[in-house]
């Protein structure tokens, strides 16, 4: 599959409805801890992606907003969750232009955070934190500087994380998971990459 260098990869295979541009299925933080969350919970994906965690949760009886900068994207995860029989409200949205509307029980962000400008995604964690319920939940995965961001990825990626820097946004809440490292993943198309990572799953105190 030859790249569009105008373009972020998976715009191509998020328009692409025969693959996925990443693993099928939940993050595998969300599979892990997935009996922590309540049923019935109000729950946020941002930058949805395909729709991988937001569909996953939405059969869990959640009551799923999930928005992603990619109208492929968007696109390809309301066709997903249709052909399952689910309700999903799956909304185009820029990180930096979402206001939110509400509290949630669970707010998820998986591998967007490092994309946009520092004073935005730190901004923005800031507006996820305040609008988390008491007791909820906040699953987040970034990227950091351990490594450099890939190539093809670098015209995107405005903000990696220095090491630590995660888990010391969460301070006063109970760092109920956290892990720290670098992998490698394949994706369509042959394309091969190596990331350094941080994620943590954190939980809003009751006061």
């Amino acid at each position: 599959m030859a790249q569009d260098q105008a373009k972020p990869f998976w715009e191509q295979t998020y328009a692409n409805k025969a693959v996925s541009t990443f693993s099928k299925g939940p993050t595998v933080d969300v599979a892990e801890f997935q009996d922590i969350f309540p049923r019935g919970a109000r729950v946020l994906d941002v930058g949805c992606g395909e729709g991988r965690n937001a569909i996953f949760m939405a059969k869990r009886g959640c009551k799923v907003d999930a928005f992603d900068i990619s109208e492929n994207g968007i696109a390809k995860a309301k066709s997903i969750a249709q052909g399952e029989g689910l309700e999903v409200n799956f909304f185009p949205c820029d990180l930096g232009q979402f206001c939110f509307k509400g509290d949630y029980d669970v707010i998820l962000s998986h591998g967007v955070l490092h994309l946009p400008e520092k004073e935005v995604r730190d901004r923005f964690i800031e507006d996820m934190q305040a609008h988390t319920k008491p007791g909820g939940y906040n699953v987040v995965g970034i990227f950091t500087n351990r490594l450099p961001a890939t190539p093809d990825n670098a015209p995107y990626t405005h903000s990696l994380f220095d090491v630590g820097e995660l888990p010391a946004k969460y301070a006063g809440w109970e760092l109920v998971h956290h892990k720290e490292g670098t992998f490698q993943d394949t994706h369509p198309g042959g394309i091969r990459h190596e990331h350094a990572y941080e994620r943590v799953l954190a939980r809003k105190p009751m006061t």
